[in-house]
């Protein structure tokens, strides 16, 4: 019987951190499906993965990106892409330390028919910068490692390009009453960090810069 999931990841110029998230995670799981996607690497990374692709033993699906579109529109790529009723990210910068934690994320999504994503909950002001608790703050699933009911993404706004690329949808969910859970990641990833942008920034451009400057103003 097929999975119900498919695992994305996606690549932009870093065949070391892929690779070792690759490895990691067929070391758990062999035979759920992975869909890979470069965002127009054109570098020893674009070679692994199409080597990667034609000799493994468990299924993988690759997109090559002429250009990069960046994470989120990339993200947004896998979900209308699968067929699966729930997608997996998994950040390129990841290593998956314990199995077992697809299943009970799974678990979590079939519990509630408003149940939307499964992840490591945190709290977002509006310019999608990491704050407390509040009243005004956002509920925000970091996408490091989390599960999406694609059938809910795909009745709400994009993951767009942007250092926050859920922050919209997400919020959006919630003002229509779908719901995140908060799931310990951290017993089952270890997450780099920053593993791509530490290496080529977020090339956000003017409006990048431009929503920094106006979160250290307050506004």
């Amino acid at each position: 019987m097929q999975h119900p999931v498919t695992v994305a990841i996606i690549n932009y110029k870093t065949s070391d951190l892929i690779r070792r998230t690759i490895e990691s995670f067929r070391s758990y799981y062999p035979q759920i499906s992975l869909l890979l996607i470069d965002n127009g690497s054109k570098d020893e990374s674009t070679i692994y993965l199409k080597q990667l692709a034609e000799t493994s033993s468990g299924p993988i699906e690759l997109i090559i990106n002429e250009n990069n579109l960046h994470h989120g529109p990339a993200m947004d790529q896998a979900l209308q892409h699968a067929s699966s009723p729930y997608v997996l990210f998994i950040d390129s910068d990841c290593e998956v330390c314990k199995g077992g934690f697809i299943d009970l994320m799974i678990t979590h999504l079939q519990a509630h028919p408003d149940n939307y994503i499964v992840g490591k909950k945190i709290y977002m002001n509006k310019r999608g910068f990491d704050v407390e608790a509040s009243d005004s703050a956002i509920e925000y699933i970091r996408p490091i490692c989390m599960l999406v009911k694609r059938e809910i993404y795909l009745k709400l706004p994009k993951f767009v390009r942007h250092g926050t690329p859920c922050l919209d949808n997400i919020k959006t969910a919630v003002e229509r009453g779908y719901r995140l859970i908060d799931f310990p990641i951290d017993e089952f990833i270890w997450h780099l960090g920053r593993g791509t942008a530490r290496r080529y920034g977020y090339q956000l451009g003017w409006r990048g810069r431009l929503n920094y400057m106006l979160n250290r103003l307050g506004l």
